[in-house]
């Protein structure tokens, strides 16, 4: 299930980048945490927007027309995933600043 909460924010990264897709995923290993960090150079998120994207079955609206398919489901299934292994995850975006997002699991 953690791969799979990975390749859903991957994906995002690639659905959302207008041009060809600029992605980015490293880790780092704190004394007390592990954080896998995927970040991109797309079309971001409004502040509006930051504080639903996890909620089952929102999408951010693009006007009457979704020109990426989706449910709304994958970012809520990414936070339900990384709760169940005790961490959290942190979003940090704007328009057109592109999209970071932070996966903090605990070592122990």
């Amino acid at each position: 299930m953690l791969a799979q909460a990975i390749n859903n924010l991957i994906d995002n990264a690639e659905k959302y980048s207008p041009d060809s897709p600029h992605i980015t995923v490293r880790t780092n290993e704190n004394e007390n945490d592990i954080e896998i960090i995927i970040s991109d150079k797309g079309i971001g998120i409004s502040d509006s927007a930051k504080s639903k994207v996890f909620e089952k079955f929102f999408r951010v609206s693009t006007g009457n027309v979704h020109s990426i398919k989706g449910f709304g489901l994958g970012l809520s299934f990414v936070r339900t995933v990384i709760k169940k292994h005790r961490g959290y995850v942190r979003l940090l975006s704007g328009l057109n600043q592109g999209t970071e997002v932070r996966i903090i699991l605990p070592k122990a």
